[in-house]
């Protein structure tokens, strides 16, 4: 189980998420949905600690996580970015490598698993990572951080700049990875049909904080919420 309770965060002296709280179970995947600049990405970034807390804790396998991003990377939780953030100047197969490497499993047999899981990097291989396309590059993003083996995943605003046939794709493999792996999933999304098709429960945020936590069902009925919260 993966829990924020009472986060409170920003950039200096600036808060610009306060008093969040929300929960995945193991084994769930949740959305996390709002309007651009709500603060989405803030809240991921404190939950993986890139930004220091005001207050509030993060709990992982009810274990109170500690501050350090890479102590809550061997504690199971993994991060994708908004903006992908691959090694540009390292090669595909370098991406994957050294991101299992840096979590203590094997990184040539981490890479012949991932090839194969993700038949879209293999023609890739050898090619360099900030030579790909916006889609492939989010591909690698996405194996690059379930080479640590999570046991939840972040994923922050992962369809942004993304053609809609790799949107598809990802969404599949996100459904695989969690029904086979049991991987935990919280991803922060404008895409309310990407996030609907693999989360059946979702946290809406307004203005910093968690307006509603609504049911996948409800949400899709309520067009009146979505145009309010989510401008759709």
């Amino acid at each position: 189980m993966f829990k924020i309770i009472n986060a409170t965060g920003g950039y200096g002296k600036t808060t610009i998420i306060q008093d969040i709280s929300l929960t995945v179970n193991e084994g769930e995947i949740v959305a996390l949905l709002g309007r651009n600049g709500v603060g989405k990405s803030t809240l991921m970034r404190y939950a993986t600690g890139l930004i220091p807390a005001m207050d509030g804790q993060v709990e992982i396998d009810s274990k109170i996580a500690p501050s350090a991003p890479a102590k809550r990377a061997k504690m199971g939780l993994g991060y994708v970015p908004q903006g992908r953030f691959v090694f540009p100047r390292m090669s595909v197969t370098e991406n994957i490598a050294v991101a299992a490497a840096s979590n203590g499993y094997n990184p040539k047999q981490t890479v012949a698993d991932f090839l194969k899981d993700f038949p879209m990097l293999a023609p890739k291989a050898s090619d360099l990572a900030g030579g790909l396309s916006g889609g492939q590059q989010q591909i690698l993003a996405l194996a690059r951080a379930l080479a640590t083996r999570p046991k939840i995943l972040l994923l922050d605003e992962p369809t942004e700049g993304v053609q809609p046939s790799i949107i598809d794709e990802m969404a599949g493999i996100l459904k695989r990875i969690n029904e086979q792996q049991g991987i935990a999933i919280l991803v922060a999304e404008q895409d309310l049909d990407f996030c609907l098709s693999i989360a059946k429960r979702a946290y809406v945020m307004e203005k910093g904080c968690i307006k509603i936590a609504v049911d996948k069902e409800s949400l899709l009925a309520d067009k009146l919420l979505q145009q309010e919260l989510l401008g759709v």
